[in-house]
């Protein structure tokens, strides 16, 4: 079956933050964005999907969820819950994976997270690779994470912890707060300067208490991947360098 062209524009209901994604280009590509509204107001159902050069659409699409206008009134912010699907394709035989694309998929959090509002949140599912039915190695890594309480990795250094930081948030959680259903990660975005600080401090301390524990060298590569992660953390919120940091051999 051959891939359909973009006729998203025409389905375009009531004005939601997620129309400044529109046509922004990730790479080769180029956002579409499709919603509607749900039946309680402010909240959406949307769809991101990529469209190529030739205006053909992948089949499935890379983030699909809920958002929420919030309610500023009640000091309720604007809020994303996701499942973020990595694997895409144009026709069945040529699958592709946003996250072995060179940051495409650091990328696409960066602009999901520069329609939020500041003090919004997104979750994200851990679990969408199960639900959909694909592979994805930053999926099957955060489950593994978040179940070795013994490591001790902090879930901004998990690989969709780290998508989240990408996004602008800053205080970054395992499970989802209220939000129904569990097995998910929560990113909240600063409201403001004052809250940044706060936030920044706390990651960074959770961030270097990780640092100078011993790797475990039974988990060798989950170990690399949270360590890369965190030292990342680091050198983009501007922390100084750590004298003592463990490093896998």
């Amino acid at each position: 079956m051959s891939p359909k062209k973009s006729t998203m524009d025409a389905e375009k209901p009531t004005s939601c933050a997620l129309d400044s994604l529109r046509g922004m280009k990730l790479g080769p590509f180029q956002l579409e964005i499709l919603y509607w509204p749900k039946s309680r107001v402010g909240h959406f159902d949307f769809e991101i999907r990529l469209m190529d050069r030739k205006g053909y659409i992948t089949r499935f699409p890379v983030v699909t969820g809920t958002y929420s206008k919030g309610n500023p009134s009640q000091f309720i912010q604007g809020w994303f819950d996701i499942h973020f699907l990595d694997r895409f394709d144009f026709d069945v035989k040529s699958p592709m994976r946003l996250s072995e694309m060179g940051g495409l998929d650091e990328n696409l959090f960066r602009m999901l997270g520069s329609s939020a509002s500041p003090g919004g949140m997104i979750i994200v599912s851990y679990l969408s690779d199960m639900v959909w039915g694909f592979e994805s190695q930053p999926h099957a890594l955060t489950r593994q994470c978040l179940r070795l309480n013994s490591l001790r990795i902090p879930p901004s250094c998990t690989p969709l912890g780290w998508l989240l930081f990408k996004s602008g948030c800053r205080n970054i959680k395992r499970e989802a707060y209220d939000v129904q259903g569990s097995s998910r990660l929560a990113g909240e975005i600063p409201l403001n300067a004052e809250y940044e600080a706060t936030f920044t401090q706390t990651l960074s301390k959770q961030v270097k208490d990780y640092l100078v524990t011993k790797p475990h060298e039974e988990f060798v590569h989950l170990e690399e991947v949270c360590r890369t992660h965190a030292g990342r953390i680091l050198e983009e919120i501007r922390d100084p360098p750590l004298t003592t940091v463990y490093r896998n051999r």
